[in-house]
């Protein structure tokens, strides 16, 4: 009942939970096809801009942490058609756990879920962010293909920076 009045009352704890619900759906059409990015994007970034204005205070903290990780996933997006790549096996582990962080999101709002979710919220970023630092390290230093392992190792920095704005708004979702 309360995760219902929340959603009812607040419309920035609305917008930010459709964003992330929306950054989770749309990962996988992103990871297919990133030129899509902005287009997927934009409605949950616009719902939130809109919410920002209005509202309690108290789910300012999560709006603002919805926004940073919509930008930043469409931002990582956008890069790979910008350097015309494809998600390579670590960044679709990560993306994996991304999506599962976000189907968690929902659980947050209730009393009796809560604790749960944001248990999951928080491994599911942990082993993002662990296949990913792994992946940077295995693809370290020069070599002849030195230039992709410099486009993956940005593309992997922006994933981890995804998936901390996504537990920051985790965070201030469970407070709320």
């Amino acid at each position: 009942m309360r995760n219902t009045w929340l959603k009812l009352t607040d419309a920035r704890l609305r917008a930010s939970l459709a964003a992330l619900e929306a950054g989770g759906r749309a990962a996988g059409d992103m990871a297919a096809a990133p030129e899509l990015a902005a287009g997927l994007m934009r409605p949950a970034r616009a719902q939130l801009s809109a919410a920002i204005r209005s509202g309690p205070r108290a789910s300012l903290e999560a709006a603002y942490a919805a926004e940073d990780f919509s930008a930043r996933l469409e931002k990582v997006f956008s890069d790979m058609a910008l350097l015309s790549l494809r998600p390579d096996a670590a960044a679709l582990e990560a993306l994996g756990h991304l999506q599962r962080a976000c189907e968690a999101a929902g659980g947050l709002l209730s009393p009796s879920a809560r604790n749960r979710a944001a248990g999951l919220i928080r491994a599911h970023c942990a082993s993002g962010r662990r296949g990913l630092a792994l992946a940077s390290a295995s693809e370290a230093g020069e070599g002849p293909d030195f230039p992709r392992k410099l486009k993956f190792s940005s593309i992997y920095s922006g994933l981890d920076e995804t998936l901390d704005a996504l537990e920051r708004c985790a965070e201030a979702l469970f407070r709320i």
